[in-house]
């Protein structure tokens, strides 16, 4: 991806050491990237860590900071090569290697490609819950996340069951709308 006039903005105001534009990406891009890195490492703390790593030195050297690309573009690529680092260094380059031979067909740009549509569709849908009245997001959140069964659902709050199946329904359609208006948007994008 190359880079935009706003990502210009953005680097040229991170070198100038603006803090709270510093903050707006780290808080815009966080989650997704930690997401991105657990597909690499296959645990959620080391890729908060390699998340959190990552931006750190980007703070630390800021005044040095040179992209050619799109910001976004920058801070996945240097994601993924901080976690390739990980996984060598850690020694569980055989069972990534053995992976990696089974999808040999799929380029690496297809791989990255899907795993950061995977992970902003995985933020999306995480967002989508959040905007859901309280109480079905906890319904929801019980049922899908807890495992709960619907039963046990409605016995905890002291509902019925068929009003459970219906917050869990009407969930569902909330989130999808908004995941698929989503992925509609990010299609148009890309035509």
């Amino acid at each position: 991806m190359k880079s935009t006039p706003s990502d210009q903005l953005l680097i040229e105001q991170i070198k100038n050491k603006n803090e709270k534009v510093f903050e707006s990406v780290f808080k815009e891009y966080f989650k997704a990237l930690t997401i991105y890195a657990k597909g690499y490492v296959q645990d959620l703390d080391t890729a908060k860590d390699i998340t959190q790593e990552t931006f750190i030195k980007l703070y630390e050297k800021r005044d040095e900071l040179v992209i050619h690309t799109s910001l976004k573009s920058f801070l996945y690529t240097t994601i993924r090569n901080r976690c390739l680092d990980y996984i060598k260094l850690h020694k569980i380059h055989q069972q990534h290697k053995n992976s990696i031979l089974y999808q040999s067909s799929i380029s690496v740009e297809e791989e990255d490609t899907d795993r950061i549509r995977y992970a902003e569709l995985k933020e999306k849908i995480h967002k989508a819950i959040k905007t859901l009245p309280t109480q079905n997001q906890k319904i929801f959140m019980l049922s899908r996340f807890n495992g709960k069964s619907n039963q046990e659902i409605a016995e905890e709050l002291n509902l019925s069951k068929r009003t459970v199946e219906t917050h869990i329904s009407n969930a569902i359609k909330k989130i999808r709308v908004s995941v698929l208006l989503s992925i509609i948007l990010l299609i148009c994008r890309f035509l």
